[in-house]
């Protein structure tokens, strides 16, 4: 007795041999239709040559020319109806693709994967089928099966965004896993995006900002004018330098951060939404190393390039650089800004006790 994955395949088996079937039948039926239309027009034909023969007499061309016009309408009807068996049997595979995209739109996913089997199995070699198999079987998260569609696809790159789609939905349930795959994407699609998605698993998942930092170096490589791996990448070095302990490597990769944000910086602001971001982390470091008159720049330029007049961090760089530079009025009226956001809050209150503590 056959169990439930038993019957399903053959299940599914039976429905592949009928759509088989079928195009088969379908194509017979049109060589039929092929060959009652060439007999028909070859009859029509005969006529015609008949009718122009030297020999042939009024009485004779008035007889035949009935015949002659039946033949050509009945020809023509053959050669339509030929034509549409033609199109019909050569389109089945488009008609089973395009209800399995319909089915997965409706979300109805199992019976979508079916329709794309179908549309395999009546032409082998559509891409489009294989990918969208694949794509169905990465959201059923059966990814054995989906591989096996990757490998029918001809078009690579196809392939690639497959693995990236795979990535990103298992990036909070697997990191592990969604590594693999981005490593896999970026064998065939766009391979600097993808060392930078690892990197972000690295910071974000697996608190690993030195291997983060290694992924965002491939990216950079591969892209050098891209605003948000140098945003990454300087942010990452940061997070390392906080866990050495050493004074010298802590200089030395706030050193290399510092490098990286300057760098992305000098890309400019277009095409960029978060610059301002490169420009305050830049400032936080600046003012950790007591630079306080560079940090004071970039906590300006943070607040003009955010577009928001009261951005908390941005003024709550300018402040503790103000505070440094002694300028304990202005510093003031920038951290009073910083304190609406509950984000700074804690620090302002920290500033604001340090510039009392300073003054006494």
């Amino acid at each position: 007795m056959y169990n439930v994955t038993e019957k399903k395949m053959r299940l599914i088996l039976i429905n592949l041999m009928i759509f088989v079937m079928t195009a088969l039948l379908s194509a017979e039926t049109c060589v039929d239709k092929k060959k009652l239309y060439e007999d028909k027009l070859d009859a029509w034909k005969e006529i015609e040559t008949r009718m122009k023969s030297t020999d042939i007499t009024k009485a004779q061309y008035d007889e035949l020319l009935p015949k002659y016009n039946l033949l050509w309408e009945e020809s023509e009807n053959l050669r339509k109806d030929y034509l549409k068996c033609k199109d019909e049997s050569e389109n089945l595979h488009k008609a089973s693709y395009n209800q399995g995209i319909q089915l997965k739109k409706d979300k109805n996913l199992k019976e979508a994967l079916e329709k794309f089997k179908e549309a395999i199995a009546i032409k082998n070699d559509f891409d489009e089928a294989y990918y969208q198999a694949a794509d169905v079987c990465a959201d059923l998260g059966n990814f054995g099966e989906m591989e096996k569609y990757l490998e029918g696809l001809k078009n690579t790159e196809d392939r690639g965004k497959i693995y990236y789609k795979v990535g990103n939905d298992i990036i909070h349930s697997n990191p592990d896993r969604a590594i693999e795959y981005y490593l896999k994407m970026s064998k065939y699609y766009k391979p600097e995006n993808a060392f930078y998605l690892i990197g972000g698993v690295y910071v974000t998942k697996k608190n690993d900002p030195g291997k983060a930092v290694e992924y965002y170096q491939k990216a950079l490589k591969l892209d050098p004018k891209d605003h948000k791996i140098y945003n990454a990448l300087g942010g990452s070095l940061v997070e390392q330098s906080n866990v050495v302990k050493g004074k010298e490597e802590k200089d030395k990769l706030t050193e290399e951060a510092i490098s990286v944000f300057l760098k992305g910086i000098q890309l400019g602001p277009k095409g960029y939404r978060k610059f301002y971001e490169l420009c305050v982390r830049l400032s936080q470091l600046y003012n950790v190393q007591g630079r306080a008159i560079s940090a004071l720049e970039y906590a300006d330029k943070a607040i003009t390039y955010s577009k928001d007049a009261k951005y908390s961090l941005g003024h709550l760089e300018r402040a503790i650089a103000l505070v440094k530079m002694k300028k304990y009025d202005e510093a003031k009226r920038s951290l009073l800004i910083a304190q609406e956001d509950f984000l700074t809050k804690q620090s302002v209150e920290f500033w604001l006790g340090e510039i009392e503590r300073l003054r006494n």
